[in-house]
């Protein structure tokens, strides 16, 4: 299958990250002057390599200075309105407090966007993770049949899905048959944008095993092994911090919430207020906002510890 006929299959699927027109005008108006710090941003274009962002770093550097621009001027206004609206500080303290409070709207924006691309690269880095036992299965099943390595690559990239290796077999096909790459060559570029773990160490094991004219059947079986015995012990270990988990449930939600209803009930009968809080209103604050956020942190917490796949 070539990879017009996959792009022809997909065009129902949401079109991956790319250049906005954001970028582009961002681009135009810094391209030139930021160009000397690209140099001491090295570490960042590596994230954005590695994140698979679509969206070029020196690009991405202008966007960033575009945007936290943008942002640290609108933070100014919007202080100084509040603080004239408010007239609580003269006309001069006013103009610092807005200046100084538009840096630090700038810096803060910078500050989250120069994040935004290792924050990225980690969650990539976890998807691969979570998907690669199961793709390394369906690959060495592939291989079982006779499949070239290349035909591999191009029988996922087909897959109706939106999984990262899925992606990944996307790029790969796309360089073959767009850019005129040998199977090699595209797969040591993806392998560049492939953050450091065992997807990286997979690709590695493929190119070599191509390389050396070893057989892809051996290769995929023995790292779908590897993985899924891997796979058993991350499960284990999910299982016991969940175990850990529910007891700080139990003990959090369930205990501590009687005790202190038992408790405040006691202590109404010798005062009327604690903390400056009349006891009813205090036991409706801990019955009606304590315990459903404490319940949702608790929701939240428990769904990031359980494996997606």
């Amino acid at each position: 299958m070539s990879y017009k006929e996959v792009l022809k299959k997909k065009s129902d699927i949401a079109p991956q990250r790319s250049v906005t027109q954001l970028h582009i005008t961002s681009y135009k108006i810094f391209g030139d002057i930021v160009r000397p710090i690209y140099p001491k941003l090295s570490h960042l274009k590596t994230t954005i390599t590695n994140s698979m962002l679509g969206v070029p770093f020196e690009v991405y550097v202008c966007t960033m200075l575009f945007v936290s621009i943008v942002a640290g001027a609108i933070g100014s206004v919007l202080a100084f309105i509040g603080t004239q609206i408010s007239g609580a500080l003269s006309i001069q303290v006013s103009v610092i407090f807005t200046v100084g409070f538009g840096f630090g709207v700038f810096g803060l924006t910078f500050g989250v966007l120069y994040a935004v691309p290792s924050f990225m690269v980690k969650l990539r880095a976890q998807k691969l993770a979570d998907e690669l036992p199961h793709f390394i299965g369906f690959m060495s099943t592939l291989a079982s049949s006779g499949q070239t390595l290349e035909g591999i690559f191009k029988i996922i990239a087909a897959e109706d899905s939106q999984e990262e290796i899925v992606r990944d077999a996307r790029y790969v096909v796309r360089n073959i048959e767009i850019f005129g790459m040998d199977l090699i060559g595209a797969i040591k570029d993806l392998r560049e944008k492939t953050p450091n773990g065992a997807y990286l160490e997979f690709l590695d094991g493929a190119i070599s095993t191509f390389h050396s004219g070893g057989s892809l059947k051996e290769f995929f079986n023995a790292t779908s092994k590897v993985q899924l015995e891997e796979k058993k012990i991350n499960v284990k270990k999910s299982i016991d911090t969940l175990g850990v988990v529910s007891e700080i449930y139990t003990v959090l939600l369930i205990v501590f919430p009687l005790l202190t209803i038992i408790m405040l009930s006691v202590m109404s009968i010798m005062t009327t207020s604690l903390m400056g809080f009349d006891l009813p209103t205090l036991i409706s604050l801990i019955t009606f906002g304590i315990l459903p956020l404490c319940g949702i942190l608790m929701l939240i917490m428990m769904d990031s510890m359980i494996p997606k796949r």
